[in-house]
C-alpha cells in the first residue's frame, strides 16, 4: 500500500465566502480562497485515480468509501461550510476541542466499516484513509457579524453564498446543499462528554417559505448528531434535506441521528412520543453516492 501524507482534514476559517469562490469545474479541485493554498493530494491526481481505480477494493460496489471515492475531481476535498454563532470568552475554550472532536467521531464512523470484512476483495483500509484524507471544512467566524446569529440570518447569507456559486456542472454537492451551525447549546452538548455524543445544526439552503413540502411542519432546520454527520453528508448526495428531515410536534427540534430520528426541545432534550412521523420508507442512512 502506498504511503499517505499527513491527514487534510482540517477546518479553515473565513470571515465572508461571498464573492470570493471561483468558478466551479468538472474537473478541478474544490479551492476556498480562506486556505493558504490549493488542495493537493497526490493520491488524487488523475494518474494516481487511475491506478488506484485497477486496486481490487475499487471492484467493490457495496463499500460506502468506494463508492464515495467514485465522485467528480470537484467533489474533492469534501466537507461542510460551518457557521460559529458563540463567541463567549467560554466557547473560545471550547471550540478548538469542539473541532478536534468531530473529526475524531467523523473518522471512526467512516472507519467502522472496517469491522466487516470485504471479502473477497479484502479489507484494505486505503479507501477510508482516502476520504479521511480529503475531508476539508470552511468555518465561516466572525464575532461582530455572527454573534447570536439567528438560522434565518445563516440562511440569508448561506443562500448569497449559493447564488454567487457556479457549480451547475457539479450538481448538488452536499456542501452547497446544506450548511451546519453552532450555537452555544450546539458547542456545549459536543465538548460535554468524551464520545459520540452532542449536535449541530443543520440549515437547509434550498428551503422555500412558499414550497409545499410533505411535511407542513418543515421549515428547513434540524440538528444532526454529531455521530450522524456522515451518512448525512452521504444521504445529501442523493436527497434533499425535506427528505431526510422527519416531522415532529409543533414546538420541537427534528434530530437527525442515521436511524428514524428522535426530537429535542430547545435546549437539546430529548423529548419521548411527541408526535414525530418518519419520511415515508424511514430513513436510509446507508444511501448516498452510487446509489442514482
Amino acid at each position: 500500500m502506498n504511503s499517505m501524507p499527513p491527514s487534510s482534514s482540517a477546518s479553515a476559517s473565513v470571515d465572508n465566502p461571498i464573492d470570493q469562490e471561483e468558478e466551479r469545474d468538472y474537473d478541478t479541485h474544490y479551492y476556498h480562497p480562506a486556505w493558504p493554498q490549493r488542495w493537493y493530494h497526490p493520491q488524487f491526481t488523475k494518474e494516481a485515480v487511475a491506478k488506484w481505480r485497477e486496486e481490487p477494493w475499487y471492484k467493490d460496489i457495496n463499500r460506502q468509501s468506494r463508492r464515495f471515492l467514485r465522485s467528480s475531481p470537484c467533489n474533492f476535498p469534501w466537507g461542510f461550510i460551518i457557521y460559529r454563532t458563540t463567541y463567549t470568552p467560554e466557547s473560545e475554550k471550547f471550540w478548538p476541542i469542539a473541532m478536534e472532536k468531530l473529526t475524531r467521531v467523523m473518522n471512526e464512523w467512516i472507519d467502522g466499516e472496517l469491522n466487516n470484512p470485504q471479502k473477497p476483495y479484502g479489507n484494505d483500509p486505503r479507501p477510508e484513509q482516502l476520504v479521511k484524507e480529503s475531508h476539508k471544512d470552511v468555518i465561516i467566524s466572525d464575532s461582530s457579524r455572527w454573534d447570536g446569529a439567528s438560522v434565518e440570518q445563516v440562511r440569508g447569507h448561506y443562500v448569497e453564498h449559493l447564488r454567487e456559486m457556479k457549480q451547475e456542472r457539479c450538481g448538488e454537492q452536499p456542501r452547497f446543499v446544506v450548511c451546519l451551525m453552532i450555537d452555544e447549546r450546539s458547542l456545549k452538548s459536543i465538548v460535554a462528554k468524551n464520545d459520540h455524543s452532542g449536535f449541530v445544526g443543520v440549515v437547509d439552503g434550498w428551503y422555500h417559505p412558499e414550497k409545499k413540502y410533505d411535511w407542513p411542519s418543515y421549515c428547513g432546520y434540524m440538528r444532526a448528531e454529531i455521530g450522524a454527520l456522515w451518512p448525512l453528508y452521504q444521504n445529501l448526495d442523493f436527497n434533499h434535506m425535506d427528505e431526510v428531515c422527519l416531522s415532529v410536534a409543533n414546538g420541537f427540534i427534528p434530530v437527525y441521528d442515521a436511524g428514524y430520528g428522535k426530537a429535542h426541545d430547545e435546549d437539546g432534550n430529548e423529548i419521548p412520543n411527541c408526535g414525530w412521523v418518519a419520511p415515508e420508507g424511514g430513513f436510509a442512512p446507508g444511501r448516498g453516492r452510487g446509489y442514482r
